[in-house]
């Protein structure tokens, strides 16, 4: 019964350690809450649907007319733009204006009258592994649709069974080219995913244990009165990481050349977007580290947000397919611009023309965290001032 008694005890005073400490909740419940919230705000579809494909329609029959209606009839596919021209395909292929591109060749519906065998060309962008095999799919389905509907009709015109239509030859072929990496290289494609969300996290953090650390070791006052000024004192914290940044670059290149992954095409405009992502996450990790007070907190909290950057970055899973909330969320942090405008750069041979609008919310969210910082670390060392004179 004592022992009983004694277990019972314990156990209600672990669990009161428990109610009172605000990391272990945030970690333990809140943590579970986020990752479960964001994982259905991003997932909550359970698949593609209405992924954008253009039609170049060179033959502008009714035939042709036809199967750009089957296409736009597929659940997974949607038909954004109908062209009766030759297109750059690398344009309409970028920033994932459309995920594919379907030309129809001058006269196939005549040639396919005469029995002379038309093809239909896809070229799906690839660098999506995901969708590129959702649209590839309903590409082939459209298609062998249409295929059928033809041999059947054909079949009746003769008088013969529609069965006998399943034996018969295709009336026209349908060849689907990937572009952008073509073998569906699992490693070439996951790796600006994994290296921007190390980048993140590690850039982040530490940065987040630069003035936690000063808190702790009550040097905060000290750096206050040598600094001068706030611009100063932040300058002071990001310039040193930065320099460190340009090694980390180097060491990263390294790991392409050991892996043998293919280089951007172009490495400056690579260069300056990786630039923008460290200086926007440098000074997001400084306003988390002006927020804690403590090195164990401030850690504790960003990992608990790293995984789900991952989730919400848009990289594998579209944002057009995800909810309104998981959008936002998303926009907060420096990996969802830097791994989409980079797997740009380095699948598609883009250009910072190709990714302007990845650039400007890295822009953007630099120069929020910058003032945010400022703000923050301003009202911090007033604080701290006012207190050193009382």
């Amino acid at each position: 019964m004592n022992r009983l008694k004694t277990f019972l005890s314990l156990t209600g005073r672990e669990f009161r350690l428990f109610k009172n400490n605000p990391i272990m909740v945030m970690l333990f419940i809140g943590g579970p809450i986020l990752y479960g919230v964001i994982f259905g705000a991003v997932y909550q579809k359970g698949k593609f649907t209405d992924l954008p494909v253009m039609v170049v329609d060179k033959d502008n029959s009714a035939m042709s007319a036809r199967f750009i209606d089957m296409l736009d009839d597929m659940d997974v596919l949607k038909v954004v733009n109908v062209k009766h021209e030759s297109i750059n395909m690398r344009t309409v292929l970028m920033n994932d204006k459309a995920l594919a591109a379907v030309v129809i060749p001058d006269g196939f519906e005549a040639d396919l009258l005469q029995n002379r065998h038309p093809e239909i060309n896809a070229y799906v962008n690839n660098a999506n592994l995901m969708t590129s095999s959702y649209v590839s799919r309903a590409l082939l389905t459209a298609g062998g649709t249409l295929n059928a509907g033809i041999k059947i009709g054909a079949m009746q015109k003769q008088g013969l069974p529609a069965a006998i239509a399943a034996n018969q030859y295709e009336a026209f072929h349908s060849n689907t080219f990937r572009l952008y990496n073509p073998a569906s290289n699992y490693m070439i494609y996951s790796w600006p995913s994994y290296l921007a969300i190390i980048l993140q996290t590690v850039t982040i953090v530490v940065m987040a244990l630069s003035f936690t650390s000063e808190y702790e070791a009550n040097t905060f006052k000290e750096l206050c009165q040598k600094s001068k000024t706030v611009s100063m004192m932040m300058a002071i914290k990001v310039v040193p990481y930065w320099i460190i940044s340009i090694g980390l670059a180097g060491i990263l290149a390294c790991f392409y050349v050991i892996f043998r992954e293919p280089f951007p095409k172009h490495i400056l405009d690579a260069a300056l977007i990786f630039l923008l992502f460290i200086a926007a996450a440098t000074f997001m990790g400084m306003v988390a580290s002006i927020l804690f007070k403590t090195q164990l907190r401030a850690v504790q909290f960003l990992m608990v947000l790293s995984m789900t950057v991952y989730i919400v970055s848009g990289y594998s899973w579209p944002f057009d397919q995800t909810g309104w909330a998981a959008r936002v969320f998303a926009y907060i942090f420096p990996m969802m611009p830097f791994v989409n405008g980079y797997r740009i750069l380095l699948f598609q041979s883009g250009t910072l023309n190709d990714i302007s609008d990845y650039t400007t919310i890295l822009v953007i969210q630099l120069c929020f965290y910058i003032l945010l910082s400022y703000i923050l670390l301003k009202i911090k060392t007033r604080k701290e001032m006012k207190r050193d004179k009382d």
